[in-house]
């Protein structure tokens, strides 16, 4: 009993503390582009979806709404998708209004790539909820990789070990023993798992969750190809 209350005290604390741009930047990194994928699959062109992410985001923000983000109620990504399609249902019925956001973009998000990226699995043609869980699986590990900590040379041995390089190759390139590479890659592998459990952790609320989760991800991130 007493590790399911720490659980549950701790696990929602990166949603719980989310009350400026500086505390939600590590959700923002997340799941900006899978919000943004799940609008333009409905139909809305580039420039629409830019603002209506933005503006969706940033009425989150100051409505502090994610403090009304129930774990018991389920993941934190179907809080997400009911809070953004029912936003579009009222953004749809007052369409003639001025935007909220308009004029102050206060979320610096990378929209170009997020459209490239877009492109590439919209030609797919998943449904638009199957789209932004595909996003999420690739931001999760794109962000996880990026926090990797270590040797240039032991980062740069594991993402040639990503890339299905062999270890003698990878010794080549990187100046290192192949010994010495295979246990930078072993260590880099924990450490990157430790990175996505911690990511998990921050928006689930017990482990049978936590491993619900991370089964997920495992799942679509393989059917990204990755």
């Amino acid at each position: 009993m007493g590790e399911q209350v720490a659980f549950q005290t701790t696990r929602w604390s990166l949603v719980r503390a989310a009350k400026d741009l500086a505390a939600m930047d590590a959700l923002i990194s997340i799941y900006w582009k899978p919000l943004y994928f799940f609008v333009r699959q409905h139909g809305h062109d580039n420039e629409t979806a830019k603002d209506i992410v933005q503006e969706f985001l940033t009425t989150l923000l100051e409505r502090q709404a994610l403090l009304k983000a129930d774990p018991s109620r389920g993941r934190f990504r179907t809080f997400l998708l009911v809070s953004l399609s029912n936003f579009l249902k009222d953004r749809a019925k007052s369409e003639g209004r001025l935007k909220r956001g308009a004029g102050r973009a206060l979320l610096s998000l990378d929209f170009p790539q997020g459209e490239t990226d877009f492109g590439l699995q919209a030609a797919k043609g998943e449904a638009p909820e199957a789209l932004l869980n595909r996003a999420w699986a690739r931001s999760l590990w794109e962000r996880s990789l990026a926090e990797l900590g270590g040797e240039p040379a032991h980062l740069e041995a594991f993402k040639l070990y990503l890339a299905d390089v062999d270890y003698k190759t990878i010794a080549e390139k990187t100046g290192l023993s192949e010994t010495a590479a295979s246990m930078a890659v072993h260590r880099l592998k924990g450490q990157l798992r430790d990175i996505v459990v911690g990511h998990i952790r921050e928006t689930v609320s017990s482990e049978e969750e936590l491993r619900a989760e991370l089964a997920e991800f495992k799942s679509l991130l393989s059917g990204l190809g990755a």
